[in-house]
């Protein structure tokens, strides 16, 4: 008989890449919950506290913790120990007054990058999609899974594209800045055989057919042999205060 009723572990022999866990060990990973991230691109709250911020030897330990209240993300506290953490999502300690922010690295995997406190209540997010509703005000969506309404008449409304990123406020989601994709921008790449990789976009290539539009980027750990090519859906646009080199985070 082949197998009916939901599953609720992960082998880690065949949990996603982008995971920070070894090849060996225990033989299940949790399985990761339905939330803002696909499983593709995001990891357990259970795997970020226990394996990358060793916060715990065990899921035991971790859900004590999750228990007491004291892990938020962009700026709710999350209890669930399978909870979704990706790509620039804020993470924070307020018994330990730490506060970190989540990063593909080169490395291929999701890292934990220590921030000051100050910069835990802004966050960037890539726009992947926008769209006029009702009454003409404009629907913008993230790559975190949120969705913004802009009024049609207010500063940002026109300045947002797809593609391009927006800095907002923690919890409130209150849109302070807009940075658009064009050349000579600072950009990471999340995506492809260039994953977690940033520079300098200096030229965009774009495309209408089958094949993809290309960004040539110019990588910041070696100018003289680092341009390269990419996907344009693998850029995401940092801004200028942004800085983000060799798991190194600093605001400026």
């Amino acid at each position: 008989m082949t197998r009916a009723g939901k599953r609720y572990h992960q082998k880690r022999v065949s949990s996603p890449k982008i995971w920070p866990v070894t090849r060996k060990g225990t033989k299940f990973l949790p399985k990761i919950s339905p939330g803002p991230h696909s499983k593709e691109y995001s990891m357990p709250l259970l795997i970020l506290l226990r394996d990358n911020l060793k916060l715990g030897q065990s899921r035991k330990e971790i859900k004590r913790i999750l228990s007491s209240r004291s892990v938020l993300i962009d700026g709710k506290i999350r209890t669930n120990d399978k909870f979704p953490v990706g790509h620039m999502d804020i993470v924070e300690l307020p018994s330990l007054k730490k506060a970190y922010r989540i990063q593909i690295h080169t490395s291929n995997k999701l890292r934990a990058i220590e921030i000051p406190l100050k910069d835990k209540t802004s966050k960037v997010c890539k726009v992947v999609g926008k769209r006029t509703i009702k009454g003409g005000d404009f629907q913008i969506s993230l790559h975190d899974g949120r969705n913004i309404v802009v009024g049609k008449r207010t500063k940002h409304a026109k300045e947002i594209s797809t593609q391009s990123s927006i800095r907002i406020t923690l919890p409130g989601q209150t849109i302070k800045d807009v940075f658009p994709l064009e050349e000579n921008v600072r950009a990471m790449v999340t995506e492809g055989r260039h994953q977690g990789k940033i520079g300098t976009i200096m030229e965009i290539d774009r495309r209408y057919g089958p094949k993809a539009s290309e960004v040539i980027f110019q990588d910041d750990d070696n100018k003289e042999l680092s341009r390269f090519r990419t996907a344009l859906d693998y850029v995401f646009v940092l801004g200028p205060s942004l800085q983000l080199d060799r798991g190194d985070v600093n605001e400026q």
